[in-house]
């Protein structure tokens, strides 16, 4: 019994003595883990307050992106509200047309600026784009005409020349005001204004092109008439189209049996005995043109759109043909 009381006293001793040593370790790691984490809170707290002068020091730094971001902000509006619509212009042919280069005019005013300069998809025309100033959105409208303006010299003396300083450029006549709004256009090459105004269209067909050109004259008994509009290549190749652009108060001399033939400046007659040499309008020299003339057996009034075949020459008999056209 002694002896195993002795046993259990020392366990109890050893058991205690644990306990005591493990209550030391555990008060002695707490203090320890309570102090680190006092050491790295005062540490951290130090740093959080070294960064927040730093900030408070260097606050003009974030006036850069401020300005940045503003600036896009402004250059974004600047450019969608302060500029009118994007128009398409469609020409046969633009060669003197470069993009941000070209303007467009009104009266001598720019009001937009070509921006992109195409080829249309089926290869057969050239599409202009044209940014619109802000205010000029009234000339987007149905009705609105537009040609390119080059250096041309004609009996009525030399117009374009400004194209000599600033260059080729566009000008538009506007439509009317309460037009329905229009964003894609057909242009005209020509310079001449109103040159289609109150005019009908007749075609025509022809072996080559030789003296004949847009705005060229198209003259009965010496009268201007009309001009031409518009030369091109048939879709096969074979035939040459003009478009003929009539004044409206002449149509009535277009018959279904008008003939067409190309003007000449000079007409020589040479003969063994007898000669003689007439010499036509220096336009017609110049220019070239077409004239026509009609039958004493006139036929009907041709109708818009109708078409004709260029003769090679002039009927020989077409000075006499006098016909009553009403």
């Amino acid at each position: 019994m002694e002896i195993k009381e002795i046993f259990n006293n020392n366990n109890l001793d050893f058991v205690k003595n644990n306990a005591k040593h493990l209550k030391d370790n555990v008060a002695g790691g707490v203090k320890e883990s309570a102090r680190y984490v006092r050491t790295n809170v005062k540490e951290n707290a130090k740093v959080v307050q070294q960064n927040v002068i730093t900030v408070k020091r260097r606050w003009y730094l974030w006036l850069f992106p401020l300005v940045a971001v503003g600036l896009s902000i402004y250059l974004f509006y600047q450019y969608f509200y302060d500029h009118g619509p994007l128009i398409k212009i469609i020409f046969d042919e633009a060669s003197v047309v470069q993009a941000e280069k070209t303007r467009l005019r009104f009266r001598g005013v720019d009001i937009g600026t070509v921006k992109d300069v195409a080829i249309s998809k089926d290869h057969r025309n050239v599409e202009v784009s044209v940014l619109l100033v802000k205010g000029a959105d009234r000339f987007a409208v149905e009705g609105s005409k537009f040609w390119i303006v080059t250096p041309k010299i004609s009996l009525q003396g030399f117009t374009g020349l400004d194209t000599f300083f600033s260059g080729p450029y566009i000008e538009v006549a506007p439509g009317k005001s309460d037009a329905d709004k229009q964003l894609v256009f057909n242009g005209r090459q020509d310079s001449i204004q109103d040159a289609f105004e109150n005019t009908s269209v007749y075609n025509m067909e022809a072996v080559n092109g030789e003296s004949l050109s847009v705005g060229d004259s198209i003259t009965y008994r010496g009268i201007n008439v009309g001009s031409i509009g518009r030369v091109g290549i048939s879709k096969t190749g074979q035939r040459i189209e003009v478009q003929m652009n009539i004044q409206n108060r002449y149509v009535h001399l277009i018959r279904s049996n008008t003939v067409f033939w190309r003007k000449v400046g000079v007409q020589a007659d040479l003969g063994l005995f007898s000669s003689s040499i007439k010499v036509n309008s220096l336009d017609s020299i110049m220019h070239g043109g077409l004239e026509f003339a009609t039958p004493d057996n006139p036929g009907p009034v041709a109708k818009a759109r109708a078409k004709f075949t260029l003769a090679q020459e002039a009927p020989k008999n077409a000075a006499k043909w006098n016909p009553a056209l009403n």
